[in-house]
């Protein structure tokens, strides 16, 4: 079987994929079961559009790129098996509609809110502190808090670099012990971290094996089902009996879980063998 990483550039010279440890485990351990595994990072070569075809059994979508969705995008319209499926990936890189999506199917978010307009913003500043946070962004980048008229004076509409408006995402500040609970999904299989935020060093990214309840196991299972996400994370704010779904990742890093690779390694094996031999 033959399947392709689509990763980013580790920006090392020679223009290498990077391959995070995880990552690096998953690949090792697909050899070891026989599979064909290519690391393909798109932005580093010419792609000729006419020739876009499927040429592997699966593709394991892990780069957000935009060049790499756009062409995982081209993929899947012509019949490549994806994982995550590029509409999945999509929808969970893009927080306003994925939050929209995770409150009708009464998953609980933070109130939420979606402007291109600073001023808009300010009512609800009047009924407490805001989190205004980039509505593609990750990995906590340009995420910041609002608590007074005052720091938003002389904010303009944000622009793109054509001078057309961007969107605003903000969410009401909720209660939280200034912890994450970071909760990580192989199809059916989940496990937990709990770590500081923002996290600031390794061992804060490792974080600690934490121990899920029943509720928030369903919850977390259900972000999956709402966004059509097979590997994915769910980052989580607990307070005492209250929590919170405060992002949802397409392939996260999977740190701080000594046995995900292994997991993940079997998960992507068999998707990829049922394709092979034709196994609904």
């Amino acid at each position: 079987m033959d399947i392709a990483f689509l990763l980013q550039d580790s920006g090392s010279e020679d223009h290498a994929p990077h391959v995070s440890s995880v990552t690096r485990d998953i690949i090792d351990r697909l050899h070891e079961r026989g599979a064909n595994v290519d690391l393909l990072v798109l932005e580093k070569k010419s792609i000729d559009l006419s020739s876009i075809r499927p040429s592997y059994d699966l593709y394991v979508l892990k780069s957000k790129t935009p060049l790499a969705l756009s062409l995982a995008g081209a993929l899947a319209a012509t019949g490549a098996n994806i994982v995550n499926t590029y509409r999945a990936t999509l929808l969970a890189k893009d927080k306003i509609a994925s939050t929209a999506i995770l409150s009708a199917f009464d998953i609980p978010v933070p109130p939420s809110w979606a402007t291109g307009q600073p001023s808009c913003l300010f009512p609800l500043i009047e009924e407490g502190p805001l989190w205004i946070k980039p509505p593609h962004g990750s990995r906590g980048r340009g995420v910041r808090r609002v608590s007074a008229f005052a720091e938003m004076d002389g904010q303009s509409p944000p622009v793109d670099a054509y001078g057309l408006p961007l969107s605003l995402f903000v969410q009401k500040e909720v209660p939280s012990g200034g912890r994450d609970l970071k909760v990580y999904v192989v199809g059916s299989r989940v496990w937990a971290i709990s770590r500081p935020w923002p996290a600031r060093t390794i061992e804060d990214k490792i974080g600690t094996p934490a121990s899920l309840s029943p509720e928030i196991q369903s919850i977390a299972l259900s972000c999956g089902r709402a966004l059509g996400l097979e590997i994915y994370g769910v980052d989580f704010l607990v307070m005492r009996n209250q929590f919170f779904v405060i992002d949802v990742n397409a392939f996260p890093g999977f740190k701080g879980v000594v046995e995900v690779p292994f997991y993940l390694a079997e998960y992507i094996y068999e998707r990829a063998y049922r394709l092979c031999n034709h196994i609904i």
